[in-house]
């Protein structure tokens, strides 16, 4: 049983609700707590990069092919610009040798590349996480960026942190690729360093024993040196942060952004709420929280849709990363001859698009995921029409609108990056 949302806030809680709209993210000159020191002594680190750059390079054995991904990886999708010495190039026009500009105006080698196609369906935690155009303020990034999930971006709250782009997921500027398959560029230099992807500082990839997860680029590559071993070892080169008072100003910070770019919050107590039945819409008679549908006996194909929304990215604090549409209180299923039937909410035959049950004793309640199946088998033996009726725990959660739905505009293909 999880421990889902229920009820909702009032508006004023809702993420980044009370904040003022922005031009940009700027740098957070106050939070609670201090910021956490960098694990490793700056000077030894450049030090050590400095070495390892100036080291003879050596072959190194094929990477071994792993069955799948490491549980965290960080890496670039392919079609992904990095800032070089000759202008912003593809991740895949790059190769060993190639130098990078770091965020700092140094100029590094790239000393090893590689890449490796995953497919992503049932699998989504190894979806992308895309970064829109200006998310974090002007030209940061300066055009959609695709990463891995655990890819560090680096950004500046009381000095430069580095925070994996999952943990700033926020349904708007900052959301998951449903993609089927996705192509990842993993990119070394000789130590941990912050580079520039459509012009946003992120961090470069580490060997932490994923190199043999990827495929190698080109006909040669370098072995790892020691200071580069050392380092990838000790720590990174900025302070990494997953949790924390750090992600939730910037998750605030980016709700304000959001609504600056046209991003706005809908607040539907029944989301949008009807009945599809072998393919025709059936629309409910309403009652505050209870809705009723009149629904043919012979109806097969029944589900319940609604829009959907996600906690984390609206309700402030809160790690549920799961997609809700509405939640039930009661279900009641009648034709006004055979008598009424209650179906219980942990019924056995509400299986698909229903999220597990919620609460405890008398208090409970049954997220649906928008799509929830109700099969015919609830009313069978039912004459004529049936009346189903259905109250709702609370009312939906708010859920964001995207300016170009609220422009009106038809979306005719996902977003997708050249493979």
């Amino acid at each position: 049983m999880s421990d889902g949302p229920h009820p909702n806030p009032p508006a004023d809680t809702v993420a980044g609700a009370d904040q003022s709209d922005t031009a940009a993210i700027p740098p957070v000159a106050e939070a609670e707590g201090d910021a956490a020191e960098a694990g490793t002594d700056a000077e030894r680190q450049e030090s050590e990069r400095q070495e390892s750059d100036r080291e003879e390079t050596a072959p190194e054995a094929a990477p071994v092919a792993e069955a799948g991904p490491p549980h965290a990886f960080s890496s670039f999708v392919a079609g992904t610009c990095l800032a070089t010495v000759d202008g912003p190039m593809a991740v895949e026009e790059l190769s060993v040798g190639t130098l990078l500009v770091t965020a700092g105006g140094l100029q590094r080698p790239i000393r090893w590349i590689g890449e490796r196609t995953v497919s992503c369906h049932g699998r989504a935690e190894l979806q992308p996480v895309r970064i829109a155009a200006h998310a974090f303020g002007e030209g940061r990034p300066e055009r959609d960026l695709l990463v891995a999930p655990d890819h560090g971006l680096c950004l500046d709250v009381l000095g430069e942190v580095l925070i994996p782009a999952r943990r700033l997921v926020n349904g708007t500027t900052l959301a998951r690729v449903p993609l089927e398959s996705v192509t990842y560029w993993h990119v070394e230099l000789a130590g941990h360093d912050i580079l520039l992807a459509e012009g946003q500082p992120v961090e470069s990839c580490r060997d932490t024993g994923h190199r043999r997860f990827f495929t190698a680029a080109g006909d040669g590559h370098a072995a790892p040196s020691e200071a580069a071993i050392r380092l990838a070892a000790t720590g990174a080169c900025r302070p990494i942060h997953e949790e924390g008072v750090m992600i939730e100003v910037l998750r605030t910070r980016l709700a304000d952004r959001a609504r600056s770019l046209g991003w706005r919050l809908s607040e539907a107590s029944l989301a949008g709420l009807h009945l599809t039945a072998d393919g025709k819409a059936i629309q409910p008679d309403i009652d505050g929280l209870v809705v009723r549908f009149v629904l043919p006996t012979e109806a097969r194909e029944v589900r319940l849709v609604s829009d959907t929304s996600v906690p984390a990215h609206v309700l402030p604090g809160s790690g549920d990363g799961r997609r809700l549409g509405v939640a039930l209180a009661a279900l009641t299923i009648d034709d006004g001859l055979t008598g009424q039937r209650r179906i219980a909410l942990d019924d056995p035959r509400l299986g698909a698009g229903f999220h597990p049950l919620d609460g405890e004793g008398e208090a409970r309640w049954r997220w649906t995921d928008g799509a929830a199946v109700l099969p015919a088998e609830l009313w069978q033996g039912c004459r004529g029409v049936v009346f189903l009726r259905i109250t709702l725990s609370c009312p939906a959660l708010p859920r964001w609108i995207s300016p170009r739905e609220a422009a009106g505009v038809v979306e005719l293909a996902g977003f997708r990056r050249p493979q």
